[in-house]
């Protein structure tokens, strides 16, 4: 293969940087960012390389129970697609091995600036962190991560510096607001009975909570019951005023 063979015999070193940021680098579940990786040939080879030739790596999702990476929709903008040497990787869990490409048809790319290797949406699913993080291609038979070629010709060179090349992505659980319909009726020596009924969802826990007062995170309390995934709620209460709202967890 093209690929591998240019490689052979060159020098290891590391001429790229590589980089990875997410457009959003905080969702809430069920919401979407997009991962993106760049890479750029070192400061103090700029002046002697021609381009970026060709690129090859991984992609890891290091907790893919809370975010999951569409590698089926990744899109590589910049580089040649060409099908003979080109590939948008292998599933392996939560991970994407051996993703390579080439910039033929790019002149300069990845010398004045950094250049887009690849895009890829992911979307949080449960609420918690996830590192994703590239590194040097495996699984493709490829000698070289990348091929950097000489603006004078001769032997490419090779290697990426991989120190940069994670994103860490934060899913929070779904927000949304609760409606609680609130009945109450007279019981025993002067009590209320308070009846809560509201709308749930799966994969996550309610908590109808009370309050006697306003002031203060620590006054709320659980009703008794709790979790009440059924939707429904009962309070029996002699409080001269009480206040009510509905708690959100992800189930685990």
């Amino acid at each position: 293969m093209l690929l591998a063979t240019v490689s052979a015999g060159s020098a290891r070193s590391q001429v790229v940087d590589v980089t990875a940021t997410l457009d959003t680098k905080t969702v809430s579940v069920g919401q979407s960012s997009t991962l993106r990786v760049f890479a750029r040939v070192v400061p103090a080879q700029q002046a002697n390389a021609d381009r970026i030739f060709s690129w090859y790596v991984d992609v890891l999702n290091t907790n893919g129970s809370v975010a999951i990476a569409d590698y089926a929709a990744m899109q590589k903008s910049a580089s040649d697609k060409d099908p003979s040497t080109s590939l948008t990787g292998t599933q392996e869990g939560a991970n994407r091995r051996g993703v390579y490409d080439t910039f033929l048809n790019l002149p300069g790319a990845g010398i004045s600036a950094p250049v887009e290797l690849m895009a890829i949406p992911v979307k949080g699913v449960k609420a918690g962190q996830t590192l994703f993080r590239i590194q040097a291609g495996t699984g493709a038979g490829l000698s070289s991560d990348f091929l950097v070629a000489p603006s004078g010709g001769g032997a490419p060179l090779t290697g990426g510096n991989y120190s940069f090349a994670e994103a860490v992505l934060t899913v929070n659980a779904a927000t949304s607001n609760i409606v609680v319909s609130i009945s109450v009726t007279n019981a025993a020596a002067g009590a209320k009975g308070v009846a809560l009924n509201f709308p749930v969802s799966a994969g996550f826990n309610f908590t109808a909570q009370y309050s006697d007062q306003l002031a203060g995170a620590a006054s709320w309390q659980p009703l008794p019951g709790a979790p009440h995934n059924s939707g429904t709620a009962f309070d029996l209460t002699s409080a001269g005023r009480r206040f009510y709202r509905v708690a959100i967890s992800p189930a685990n």
